[in-house]
């Protein structure tokens, strides 16, 4: 379960069978600016519905974002691209591309 005071978070989902399905990690930094969640790279196994999997680990990580009042940077082309087409993260969404 998500620790609010573990500055570094690991996330692993496995299906039925007990094979991997996702695994992603966290790590909060202080930076000038705040403190702010630094979400690595999320891993999807090609063999898993992907949308299912990270519509629900979004919505997990728009919880965890609320929950500490604390930004998300992503580093995962993925999940920027997710964080693009979904406007309810604009406001967690650390680091965002100023859009032309």
């Amino acid at each position: 379960m998500f620790n609010l005071n573990d500055p570094h978070q690991f996330f692993e989902l496995y299906d039925d069978d007990d094979v991997l399905t996702c695994r992603w990690t966290m790590d909060k930094m202080q930076r000038q600016d705040g403190e702010v969640w630094v979400m690595n790279h999320l891993f999807i196994n090609p063999q898993a519905d992907s949308n299912k999997i990270l519509t629900e680990e979004m919505e997990f990580i728009l919880e965890i974002a609320q929950e500490t009042k604390t930004p998300i940077w992503p580093l995962d082309p993925m999940v920027i691209d997710y964080f693009n087409k979904h406007d309810e993260f604009s406001k967690i969404w650390y680091h965002k591309p100023a859009t032309s």
